[in-house]
């Protein structure tokens, strides 16, 4: 059984190196950075979204962004999205685009990259199903080969719920329990260290077609 350790706000299986231990703090400092920055724009122009995927689960899990996440992982649900918050993020001048795939009707994902921290932010659109539940869009790997070229995943989300992350106001699902076992399965809480394309052998457990 793993024994884990609470370092800062970061959660970790082993203690790791002291050179470990700065770098962690520096990219922790660097994701609470350029989420607020993006937090401060889109609350600005009135865009509701929610923390996300690997984000959400960091959120609840850790109380803190997971040490080996690569990206910020944000959602906005559809039907809420302005069409236009892509050039006002832009025109903020602290984001640079970084790809924008799919379609708005169906399967928008856009990303950003926050220009003082070199963090980026991942935006997923959730399309509504079924009442209480959505879906959202990924690309690359095993999901080049679905029907329109991209994954969809499902997520139950009753409604949004504000929480406190890193001293700052955010909304969650409020189910965000249930949320995280249908995308990583019951043992959720059980930190396990992967990246995208090897969640897709499997470790997601919440692909829908």
């Amino acid at each position: 059984m793993n024994s884990f350790k609470k370092l800062g706000n970061f959660s970790y299986a082993r203690k790791p190196s002291h050179k470990r231990i700065k770098y962690y703090k520096w990219k922790e400092y660097g994701f609470k950075t350029a989420l607020e920055s993006m937090r401060k724009i889109l609350n600005k122009n009135n865009q509701e979204f929610f923390l996300a995927c690997g984000t959400l689960l960091g959120c609840i899990r850790n109380n803190s962004f997971i040490p080996h996440d690569q990206d910020i992982d944000i959602g906005i649900f559809a039907n809420n999205f302005n069409s236009k918050i892509k050039d006002i993020i832009l025109h903020s001048g602290e984001f640079t685009l970084t790809h924008e795939l799919g379609k708005l009707e169906d399967s928008y994902e856009v990303s950003f990259f926050h220009k003082q921290t070199k963090v980026s932010i991942d935006i997923f659109l959730f399309y509504p199903l079924q009442k209480h539940y959505y879906y959202c869009a990924s690309f690359y790997g095993l999901c080049n080969k679905k029907p329109g070229g991209f994954c969809r995943w499902k997520y139950p989300i009753t409604t949004l719920k504000p929480t406190i992350f890193y001293n700052k106001v955010y909304l969650i699902p409020a189910n965000a329990e249930e949320h995280l076992t249908m995308a990583y399965g019951s043992n959720w809480k059980t930190p396990i260290k992967f990246g995208y394309l090897r969640g897709l052998e499997g470790l997601y457990r919440n692909l829908m077609d």
